[in-house]
């Protein structure tokens, strides 16, 4: 074999071995979406199971969520940083309180008073922003407040012990040694 042949036989044979890494890092991307579409099809089946006002409540908190983190890189893009700081404050808190609706946890509804709190005081402090985005959210944590209220006494009301086969709730612990399964 000549010289000459040698290097393009091996310029053949790097391309070869360049796209190998490439197919491998494109399998865990491709598993990705799986996994992501395994999770909202286990949470929908589960937000199946709440009271219809929980859902609405649940569907609220996501939508005030979203809002705010978009109204907040529109604040952060304005330089206003009392903005952007009280809107991820109410993202913040709207994700904790749907987490603890979704597992109807017995502190769904002592948190759902400082949630209500938080809401009616950033919509006081947000009244006059003029950033693009906040007065939306200013309405909805208005409207919201009273819901995620109302969704946790129902929890309170419904939750905890059909979520726990029937067991009796003494003290915020169960009969099973005061260990309660996180989920």
């Amino acid at each position: 074999m000549s010289q000459l042949q040698q290097p393009q036989q091996q310029q053949r044979q790097q391309p070869q071995q360049q796209q190998q890494p490439q197919q491998q890092q494109q399998q865990p991307q491709q598993q990705q979406p799986q996994q992501q579409q395994q999770q909202p099809q286990q949470q929908q089946g589960f937000e199946q199971s709440l009271p219809q006002q929980v859902s609405q409540a649940i569907y609220s908190l996501e939508q005030i969520e979203t809002d705010a983190e978009w109204a907040q890189a529109q604040a952060i893009h304005q330089g206003d940083r009392f903005t952007a700081i009280q809107l991820e404050d109410l993202s913040d808190i709207a994700h904790v309180q749907k987490k603890l609706l979704l597992r109807q946890s017995p502190h769904a509804q002592t948190i759902s008073q400082c949630t209500q709190q938080a809401f009616q005081q950033a919509s006081q402090q947000l009244q006059q922003s003029q950033v693009p985005g906040v007065q939306q959210v200013v309405q909805q944590a208005e409207q919201l407040a009273q819901t995620v209220s109302q969704a946790s006494q129902q929890v309170m009301q419904s939750g905890p012990q059909q979520q726990m086969g029937g067991q009796s709730q003494m003290g915020g612990q169960s009969q099973m040694g005061g260990q309660q399964p996180i989920q």
